[in-house]
């Protein structure tokens, strides 16, 4: 039911872990909103949607180390979880997964399919 929801009221759902796939995304189907999204998170700096009464505020920190961008803002003192409490765990929520990668696996079909429309554009895709 989740699943036929999402595909009949949401033209993209899109995640965190992958934002700039989800920008990317979104600046292509819904360009009238999300233009320029993914610059302004790149500048990390206020987005404002006001027809859509969201405001997004990007301040991730983040710095330099040996010249590779990292997040500062990593769990050094992450627990140890027995295998058996993550497979328990998997178990109790078999649903939640299967939606949370059906979403996934949705809105990289999106970006797939941006993806070959570009290379079919410039003839690429024969």
């Amino acid at each position: 039911m989740a699943k036929e929801h999402v595909e009949r009221d949401y033209a993209v759902v899109g995640s965190w872990e992958d934002t700039n796939i989800t920008l990317t995304v979104l600046e292509n189907y819904i360009p009238r909103f999300f233009r320029g999204a993914k610059l302004m998170y790149e500048s990390r700096s206020l987005i404002q949607f006001p027809s859509l009464r969201i405001y997004i505020v990007f301040s991730i920190p983040k710095t330099v180390h040996n010249n590779k961008i990292t997040n500062r803002n990593k769990n050094k003192r992450k627990p140890f979880i027995e295998p058996e409490v993550k497979e328990m765990i998997r178990k109790n929520f078999t649903s939640e997964y299967e939606f949370y990668y059906f979403c996934k696996q949705r809105l990289y079909k999106q970006y797939l399919a941006l993806n070959l429309k570009e290379l079919e554009v410039h003839g690429l895709l024969n």
